[in-house]
């Protein structure tokens, strides 16, 4: 079940439709022009909040061995890690 209302749900159904229908009308060069005169949306993230964890020695050498060769900061990727670890279970467990 959704959470948005019924009204919403139509009108975004509608307007969905209208640019699907106004897609393949347009051409290459008006796409540019528009895209070009678009402005940036830039998405607000909640604050990461820091946390300790106890890990062991072996582990963290090879975590940042991976990370070195993925190019990325070690607390990066463990936090990519852990955030897709969780995202599985979530889909798993009903809580």
């Amino acid at each position: 079940m959704t959470k948005l209302p019924r009204k919403v749900r139509i009108r975004l159904k509608r307007e969905a439709q209208a640019w699907d229908s106004s897609i393949p009308e347009e051409k290459p060069e008006e796409v540019s022009r528009l895209l070009e005169k678009a402005e940036l949306f830039l998405a607000q993230r909640p604050p990461r909040q820091p946390v300790s964890v106890q890990l062991d020695t072996f582990d963290l050498a090879m975590l940042k061995r991976i990370a070195r060769q993925k190019g990325l900061p070690f607390t990066q990727l463990m936090s990519l890690w852990l955030h897709e670890k969780i995202e599985q279970e979530k889909n798993r467990v009903t809580f």
